[in-house]
């Protein structure tokens, strides 16, 4: 993959709100992509998935950093990038899955490259967050 990621450049990294507005209904979206968009709305709206998200979101993206590191490559003439992954957990908080905006050739890399990633335990089964980052492409 020839994805760039600038050495000293600091990731940018926010969970939270899941917002339509910052392009997350794509026509062009893959079913699996708007399943995740969908699933990750829902369950970020529910009382458990609020509670989880309060306590966690930054440790996912933390942790999400140098997964995306291990899957891209410098690219000094890329543009800064930001784009939503959203992450299928399991109830014992590992990373099942991660489905991106960007391709799926990063979506499977980003999946084997997060398979030690271990967080909180999830309000359930098949729990899914959105993780926001950036950068270069």
């Amino acid at each position: 993959m020839t994805r760039g990621l600038r050495p000293g450049m600091a990731v940018g990294v926010v969970i939270g709100s899941l917002l339509a507005s910052v392009g997350l209904l794509a026509e062009d979206a893959s079913p699996r992509l708007k399943l995740a968009q969908d699933l990750a709305r829902a369950h970020a709206a529910s009382a458990p998935g609020k509670a989880w998200l309060a306590r966690n979101h930054a440790k996912a993206g933390e942790l999400l950093v140098p997964v995306l590191q291990k899957c891209v490559e410098d690219d000094d003439d890329g543009e800064l990038t930001s784009f939503s992954t959203y992450l299928r957990l399991s109830q014992k908080g590992k990373v099942l899955e991660i489905v991106t905006e960007i391709d799926a050739e990063l979506d499977r890399c980003m999946t084997r490259e997060a398979k030690d990633v271990q967080l909180a335990p999830a309000p359930r089964e098949d729990f899914w967050i959105q993780v926001n980052l950036a950068t270069m492409l």
